[in-house]
C-alpha cells in the first residue's frame, strides 16, 4: 500500500515589519481557465461584431433598443469573465493586521482592492459554510473560485468572508495564525 505524504502548505504565513501578514494563493481550477479562455473569445468575437453593427447603423431600428440592452449586459458579462479567469490564473488573497486595523486584499497581478476593518469590532472568527447562496453576489461567484471564502467573520452587524479557495485545513492554519496573535471575542456583541 502507498504511503500519502502530506502536501505543503500553499499559504505563506509570516510576521513582517506591516505586522501579520497571510497570503493565500487562488486554488486553481484549470477547467474553469480553458473554459473561459474559450467563452473569452468568443464573448470578444459577439462584442466586436454587435459595436461594428451600431457603428455603421446596420441594426434594425425596431430592435435596436433590444440590442443596445443585449450589448450592455453582454459586456459587463464579458468584463465578469475576464476577471474571474484572472482571478484564477494570478490572483491571491492577502490578510495584514497591525495595531488596530486588519486589512484583505484581493490581489490580481499586483492591481487589487482592500477592504480594511477594525480589529477592535471583529468578532466570532470561524470557518463558515462554504455553501453559495443564490442571494449573494459574492457567494454565487464561488463556482468560479472568487467570491465567498472558508472563513467568515462579523464584523458590526454584518458577516463576511475570506479565504477564497481554502479548504478546511488550510482554513484552521489561518485561523490558528490570527487567533495567536489577536485576541478575537467569541459570539456577538449584546
Amino acid at each position: 500500500m502507498a504511503k500519502i505524504q502530506p502536501s505543503d502548505s500553499r499559504i505563506t504565513i509570516a510576521d513582517t515589519a506591516e505586522g501579520l501578514r497571510i497570503v493565500m494563493p487562488c486554488r486553481r481550477s484549470w477547467f474553469v481557465i480553458v473554459f473561459l479562455a474559450f467563452w473569452i473569445c468568443g464573448w470578444a468575437v459577439a462584442e466586436v461584431m454587435v459595436a461594428n453593427q451600431f457603428m455603421r447603423g446596420d441594426s434594425p431600428p425596431e430592435g435596436e433598443l433590444f440590442m443596445l440592452a443585449w450589448f450592455g449586459v453582454w459586456t459587463v458579462g464579458g468584463v465578469v469573465a475576464i476577471y474571474a479567469w484572472l482571478w484564477q490564473l494570478m490572483g491571491k488573497e492577502i490578510f495584514t493586521a497591525r495595531g488596530q486595523t486588519f486589512n484583505i486584499r484581493r490581489d490580481i497581478g499586483g492591481f487589487g482592492f482592500d477592504r480594511e476593518y477594525n480589529l477592535v469590532q471583529m468578532r466570532d472568527l470561524r470557518i463558515g459554510s462554504v455553501g453559495a447562496s443564490p442571494l449573494e453576489f459574492s457567494s454565487s461567484l464561488q463556482l468560479w473560485g472568487v467570491g465567498g471564502g472558508a472563513i467568515a467573520f462579523d464584523h458590526g452587524e454584518r458577516m463576511y468572508r475570506f479565504g477564497a479557495g481554502l479548504d478546511e485545513a488550510e482554513a484552521k492554519q489561518v485561523l490558528t495564525a490570527i487567533k495567536q496573535r489577536f485576541r478575537i471575542p467569541e459570539g456577538s456583541l449584546a
